[in-house]
């Protein structure tokens, strides 16, 4: 899938009206993911992204960051709509599943188990519930 395709993708299920819009919105998700995942996780998935895409995933650096493992995935649409420029972490599921569709096109089916298994109970459900 090529980056078009992958915000056309964003906009079409994401429920969202521009491709700017797609463009905020999975830059958003996908600094908020890179929060969520451990380094070994993120640095795999991030080698596996075109390089747009990777520079969102690793572009939030902490001092010092403990995950949270037991993350809500209330907390993570939160967060995901806050970085994306939205006050309405409601809102956020339909972009944000979005994204982790489009991020599953793009990256194999060992990395998408590693993935899951490295992220919240309730994150990991948002997770798989992308198709």
């Amino acid at each position: 899938m090529d980056l078009d395709s992958y915000y056309d993708h964003i906009c079409r299920v994401g429920r969202l009206r521009t491709d700017q819009h797609a463009r905020r919105w999975s830059d958003g998700v996908l600094r908020t993911f890179g929060t969520a995942l451990n380094g070994r996780t993120k640095r795999a998935v991030a080698k596996a992204l075109p390089d747009e895409l990777a520079k969102s995933l690793k572009d939030v650096f902490w001092l010092l960051h403990f995950r949270d493992p037991d993350l809500s995935s209330e907390e993570f649409l939160q967060w995901a709509a806050r970085r994306s420029g939205n006050s309405n972490g409601e809102f956020a599921i339909y972009p944000t599943l979005a994204v982790f569709s489009g991020l599953k096109t793009i990256i194999d089916q060992d990395l998408q188990s590693q993935v899951a298994e490295a992220l919240s109970p309730q994150v990991r459900d948002l997770w798989e519930q992308a198709g």
